[in-house]
């Protein structure tokens, strides 16, 4: 029993430090991106918004990421569009209920890695009004005291209960699968200005 305490104390006290030395970090304004892609039968489409709110629980060691406990990331589903074609913007947010659903979220939690292969998170997209869970390989970057997460997964359209959108009476198909994209510039909340 005592060694059992012992155990359970050393336990408490890891966790206590490690949730101490963490900080919270905010995305710099205007300055990360949500991407969402794919492909249709007559070329490959994209949609993005630079409108991204958030923050997360990091620990660094110099420039290196030691620990990640969470990400979370708010976006106005309006503000996803193609910047080039408004049509497909239109048709975009239609398929993506965003007038029944004007947010889209962005949680991950904690990462795993396997000697030199890519760090990797799982993740959760609220999109559609539907929750799917990813994983997603990232990468991180110090560049002037802002850390940079960039995060990808794949998905399909099928997994937020939607169909693939089709154009022009059918003649442009969209295939199911989708590549997401969050890149997040991210500074010590204590820093922000």
């Amino acid at each position: 029993m005592r060694t059992l305490r012992i155990i359970t104390s050393a336990l408490f006290l890891v966790f206590v430090v490690q949730a101490e030395a963490q900080e919270k970090y905010e995305i710099v304004d205007g300055s990360g991106y949500l991407v969402i892609s794919g492909k249709s039968n007559t070329s490959e489409w994209m949609l993005k918004s630079n409108q991204l709110k958030g923050d997360a629980q990091i620990l660094m060691n110099g420039d290196q990421l030691q620990h990640l406990s969470r990400v979370i990331v708010n976006i106005d589903a309006k503000t996803i569009k193609n910047a080039e074609n408004k049509r497909m913007t239109k048709k975009a947010q239609s398929v993506l209920l965003t007038e029944d659903n004007p947010l889209v979220t962005f949680f991950a939690y904690g990462f795993s890695q396997l000697n030199d292969e890519p760090m990797q998170m799982h993740g959760n997209l609220y999109m559609a009004g539907k929750n799917v869970d990813l994983l997603f390989t990232f990468s991180t970057r110090m560049q002037d005291e802002i850390v940079w997460i960039v995060a990808t997964a794949e998905s399909k359209f099928s997994a937020f209960g939607l169909e693939p959108p089709t154009d022009f009476g059918g003649a442009v198909q969209c295939e199911d699968d989708l590549k997401i994209e969050v890149q997040l510039p991210l500074v010590k909340a204590n820093d922000i200005k």
